[in-house]
């Protein structure tokens, strides 16, 4: 049975065991500042983000990147502009703005990591990347990485409300709009409608596979949907600086497709042709979960055909809870979960309201979470895993940002071609299928362990890329600072301060001592060898078995 109520009080192993599941970690000092609060209080501020100074990481984005590109748009501030001037040097992942002609998937992901590994409001980033996998969307079909940024800003500004208003917006998103073939739905006249949307937010978004709902529900939700798409206004439009002629569009706006006027400004995106009208939604009523809905009402202010999405939580809400409980027990609590337990807190979830603010404090305050059967018992993604390594190794925001050059990771570079956390096992932003990615032991095998230890091996070994002619550490690391400010007296000592650094799973006692036989077999001074050693010390470690796990 899952003991819901609420922690009383707490260990410094349990503040850390929160920070790696509710974000990204903590280290070791901030961690012991964050014990001195009471458990309940400090909680609630860091899943509200209300002790979150966000200021000088909101500064920080305008010089995001470390690495030097030829032709980088100078403001952020004026996505519409087609004039914008280009200009060379270090500058901010604008692909959310103005820069959004880039288009380009490497980018865009390098702009994620950034923002988890850096962003005070930690939990906001967490909660989208459990959003993005559950609300899985990709690139290669969206193929507008302005778009998919736009989707994971939702997930972070809405991550957080009620469930039925997540999936409202989620289902009237841009790019889940071309992801799922929302802007392929007709159903006026006689038009069969394009049934995969509906398919999906129920079998893998809200209910389950065969979980209270049958083909016909599909086909009427289908038609509820239906026209159910986007438009571009003229000033989503950006030029390329390089070629201004060339435009891509970097914002898009919800609209159902019901034969009404439209703006003279803008352009409606129907299959991926714009044009300037089209009638594609459904009139008169459906039968959805054996209720009658009028599909034409927009009481409430919502949109056509927005009461048939609403009632799946209404006439289906019992199963709705127990899907829902099983995503947030794997990604946050354990894989080991009882029925008991998926049932208890199944009803939390309902007694809320669906409220996932109130789910999400109540589930990461209780007792139940903190079990200590549940440290260390489910394998970190792998984002998660090398964003958290970052975080205890790089330096501060407010350190690296006073840097010249910036003491930033090259997240471009680390993920050059989109291809190293795809080879670990999540490739950012472009989900394979809409089934998004299992968690826990299917994230390691053979394979994205060997990606695993070359993405370990660029944070702890101080390895460099080269990009414009320039060399970048990839992860700018300084072992005398941010490592061991007080030099380690002994080899132990080292082991010690990594270990409290990356929080590893337990690490019997035989291997440790090994290693530091091996690494230090005589006697221990700290100089540049022993530091060289440190390195490599905090790679083993990374590459065990027991670093895999949080």
């Amino acid at each position: 049975m899952a003991d819901l109520s609420p922690l009383a009080s707490w260990t410094l192993a349990d503040v850390q065991h929160f920070a790696r599941r509710a974000g990204f970690g903590l280290n070791p000092a901030d961690a012991a500042a964050l014990q001195a609060q009471a458990p309940g209080a400090a909680i609630d501020a860091w899943i509200d983000g209300t002790a979150a100074d966000s200021a000088a990481f909101t500064a920080a984005l305008a010089s995001a990147d470390v690495v030097t590109e030829a032709l980088v748009t100078a403001s952020t501030t004026d996505p519409g502009s087609v004039d914008v001037p280009a200009v060379p040097g270090p500058h901010a992942f604008l692909v959310e703005g103005a820069n959004a002609w880039r288009n380009n998937l490497n980018t865009a992901q390098a702009l994620c990591a950034w923002r988890m590994q850096h962003n005070p409001y930690a939990f906001q980033e967490r909660m989208a990347l459990f959003w993005h996998n559950l609300f899985a969307t990709g690139q290669h079909k969206v193929n507008n990485a302005a778009l998919m940024l736009k989707q994971i800003q939702l997930f972070r500004s809405q991550g957080l409300v009620k469930f039925d208003d997540l999936l409202v917006a989620v289902s009237k998103d841009p790019a889940m709009c071309i992801w799922l073939d929302s802007v392929l739905n007709n159903a006026s006249g006689t038009n069969i409608p394009n049934e995969n949307y509906a398919r999906e937010v129920m079998e893998l978004y809200s209910l389950g596979a065969d979980n209270g709902y049958n083909q016909t529900d599909i086909t009427q939700l289908a038609r509820a949907l239906s026209g159910w798409s986007f438009t571009f206004a003229e000033t989503d439009y950006i030029a390329n600086p390089a070629s201004p002629s060339q435009k891509t569009a970097a914002d898009g706006h919800f609209r159902v497709y019901d034969g009404s006027a439209i703006a003279p400004d803008t352009r409606l995106y129907y299959g991926g042709a714009r044009s300037t009208t089209y009638n594609l939604h459904g009139t008169g009523t459906i039968s959805l979960f054996g209720q009658t809905l009028d599909i034409t009402t927009t009481a409430n202010g919502w949109a056509k055909g927005e009461n048939a999405l609403r009632s799946i939580l209404v006439q289906r809400g019992p199963n709705c809870a127990q899907f829902l409980a099983k995503r947030l027990l794997i990604h946050f609590v354990s894989a080991d979960y009882s029925a008991q337990d998926q049932s208890d807190v199944a009803a939390m979830i309902q007694a809320a309201g669906f409220d996932l603010r109130v789910v999400m404090k109540t589930l990461l305050k209780s007792n139940f979470f903190f079990d200590p059967a549940h440290r260390f018992a489910l394998v970190e993604g792998p984002v998660s895993w090398i964003v958290r390594a970052a975080r205890m190794l790089c330096p501060s925001l407010a350190t690296a940002s006073a840097q010249t050059p910036k003491g930033y990771p090259a997240w471009r570079l680390v993920t050059s071609n989109a291809t190293t956390f795809d080879q670990m096992g999540m490739k950012l932003l472009d989900a394979s299928g809409p089934n998004g990615w299992k968690e826990h032991t299917a994230w390691l095998n053979s394979n994205t362990m060997r990606y695993r230890t070359k993405a370990a091996a660029a944070l702890t070994l101080n390895e460099t890329r080269s990009s414009g002619g320039t060399t970048y550490p990839l992860f700018p690391t300084s072992l005398t600072t941010d490592w061991f400010p007080t030099a380690p007296a002994s080899a132990q000592a080292v082991y010690d301060r990594l270990v409290a650094l990356l929080q590893p799973g337990t690490i019997p006692a035989s291997v440790s001592a090994a290693w530091l036989a091996a690494l230090w077999p005589s006697t221990f001074t700290w100089d540049a060898a022993a530091q060289t050693k440190a390195r490599e010390l905090a790679f083993l470690i990374l590459c065990s078995p027991a670093g895999q796990l949080y």
